[in-house]
């Protein structure tokens, strides 16, 4: 099965193309021109670079939020455009459980460890949730959270495990915890396309016409 994973819902945007789990191709980009202008131009690149054509595509993965609110609009008009071309069906993707997709446990036991993928929302709120790193089983479902809120419910959880917060929200999480738990913080960790796709299996595929911003 060759799924095409994209990604705008934030401050930079990706693509890749997976068959049967196996990366034939991606790109991450980095750069502060707006989507409008990077996306497509990007996933040209990365279609070509895989050796397919859309033709042979069988499902597209993409992010479907939280985050910009304009970034979601651009890939969804993007991605639902080339769904219905070629054609094939999307599965839509969190963006936190993408973000955890994306990373992994360098040291210790992911079983015993808890990811907080987190986008800042500014004054003192953060778009997250938390999940198991060995699985991505969210443990406190994604939503918009005061910092001071999430904390607290971050200290009930964490008793032995590990805590490692992820994203651009993780500074805002860090001034809220202290006193309350230690935790590791990657706040340049972003969404990856391997990351996508990993959040998207076991999610069932739905028309382009059911994925909105």
């Amino acid at each position: 099965m060759i799924i095409l994973a994209a990604d705008t819902s934030n401050s930079t945007c990706c693509a890749g193309v997976y068959r049967d789990g196996d990366e034939l191709a991606f790109e991450l980009s980095l750069e502060k021109r707006t989507h409008s202008e990077t996306f497509m131009p990007l996933v040209e690149r990365v279609v070509e670079k895989s050796g397919i054509t859309y033709g042979y595509i069988d499902a597209i993965d993409v992010t479907v939020g939280p985050g910009s609110f304009t970034g979601i609009r651009i890939g969804l008009s993007a991605v639902k455009g080339m769904a219905y071309a070629v054609p094939c069906p999307l599965i839509p993707v969190s963006s936190t459980k993408a973000l955890a997709g994306s990373s992994e446990v360098a040291e210790g036991d992911p079983s015993e460890t808890l990811f907080v993928p987190s986008f800042d929302a500014r004054n003192n709120r953060v778009f997250a949730s938390v999940v198991k790193a060995s699985d991505l089983t969210a443990v406190v479902e994604e939503g918009a959270f005061d910092a001071e809120d999430l904390a607290e419910r971050i200290k009930e959880l964490k008793r032995r495990r590990k805590v490692i917060v992820l994203g651009n929200g993780a500074d805002t999480i860090r001034d809220a915890a202290q006193g309350r738990f230690e935790a590791e913080y990657a706040p340049g960790a972003v969404i990856l396309p391997r990351g996508i796709y990993n959040a998207s299996r076991g999610t069932d595929p739905v028309g382009a016409e059911a994925c909105s911003a």
